[in-house]
């Protein structure tokens, strides 16, 4: 299977003053501080039925399997690198598939019995394949030859602390200080993206550098299918959403793919706005639906509620089924968590597999 990722970040949103806009720390009050006690998804959990500071996880394993799984393995892969993440996210598929057992009450060797969160993880690494195969305690990380596991499970213990660390935090000044940061960050990164990628449109057409960029990896896409890899699908994610919906319909429309995947996007909101050439305006918005372009052949669209930059497109375009996808985080957070929770990919993997096996035998 050939895999491709264009990545067009560094042609989109450039900030001149280096995002300088965004508020510093200790800056003198215009008023009485009223600040909001936001707190954090650990400082809530924490506070759930009385549970202690070091068995925030272990009591959600004990509730919800999938839940504990996404949550230690978001955190972890924060501050993971490239490699780290791929092999969080190879450990973290055999996770989600142990969670998802254990749910149905067909996994024995789930850890919900563990007496803190440190045993849990020892005891979840000790009951994945991997672990199993290697026979090996945990600060063995599976053996000290496979670096890349090693450090994966490092960044497992360090979610652990971390995890720790911030529930008597929650609610802090400071907490909610460092938590605004990724919050402005996705913000006004997003914002500077759509309005670059739709200025070098108007300027530019399908030679614009972000248009450019992700056509020619959907070529490239296209060329490299074979009789053993014969479908494309393609995954995009927020603005990338946009960007696909319209080199297929406007830009580029002789491309083509076998499922399109639009996660946390807002390609709905944007027709609505009439930003897509391809799109006209519904004389009837209860009757009319815009086009969906002919070379896309199935379209799934992914959302979370707590997302705000998340729309739907069922209810605007001729086809594509949406589906509703919880991360467990609020507001802005939710936006970037989807590719960081394992059982996001299982489940994706599934309604793939239904979607295509459906198009085999129609």
């Amino acid at each position: 299977m050939a895999v491709l990722n264009p990545y067009w970040g560094d042609v989109g949103a450039n900030f001149a003053w280096n995002n300088a806009s965004y508020p510093p720390h200790g800056v003198e009050s215009f008023g009485i501080d009223g600040s909001l006690d936001v707190g954090s998804l650990l400082g809530e959990l924490s506070a759930i039925n009385g549970v202690r500071q070091n068995q925030v996880l272990t009591s959600l394993a004990r509730e919800a399997p999938s839940d504990a799984v996404d949550l230690l393995w978001m955190i972890a892969s924060s501050r993971a690198s490239d490699q780290e993440a791929e092999t969080l996210a190879s450990m973290g598929i055999e996770a989600a598939a142990l969670a998802e057992r254990a749910a149905s009450g067909l996994a024995p060797d789930w850890p919900a019995d563990a007496v803190d969160d440190e045993e849990f993880l020892s005891r979840l690494l000790s009951a994945l394949p991997a672990g199993r195969a290697m026979g090996t305690p945990l600060n063995e990380a599976f053996g000290g030859h496979q670096g890349g596991r090693r450090m994966a499970v490092l960044r497992l213990r360090e979610a652990l602390g971390r995890m720790t660390a911030a529930v008597p935090r929650a609610g802090s000044s400071a907490l909610r200080h460092v938590a605004r940061r990724p919050v402005h960050t996705t913000g006004t990164r997003f914002i500077g993206d759509v309005l670059a990628y739709f200025r070098q449109r108007e300027e530019q057409g399908h030679q614009a550098p972000i248009a450019q960029r992700v056509a020619s990896s959907l070529a490239e896409a296209l060329r490299l299918r074979t009789p053993a890899d014969p479908r494309l699908v393609v995954i995009a994610h927020s603005m990338g959403g946009n960007i696909v919906y319209d080199l297929l319909s406007y830009l580029r429309p002789e491309l083509e793919c076998d499922v399109l995947v639009t996660v946390g996007s807002q390609v709905g909101l944007m027709a609505e706005l009439g930003l897509f050439p391809a799109v006209p305006a519904p004389e009837d918005p209860a009757r009319d639906r815009a086009p969906v372009p002919e070379g896309v052949r199935h379209w799934i669209n992914i959302f979370d509620p707590n997302d705000p930059l998340s729309f739907v497109v069922g209810s605007i375009f001729a086809s594509g089924r949406d589906f509703s996808y919880s991360t467990g985080r609020g507001l802005m957070a939710a936006h970037g968590s989807y590719f960081r929770m394992p059982s996001f990919y299982r489940r994706l993997a599934e309604r793939l597999v239904v979607t295509l096996n459906a198009e085999s035998h129609g």
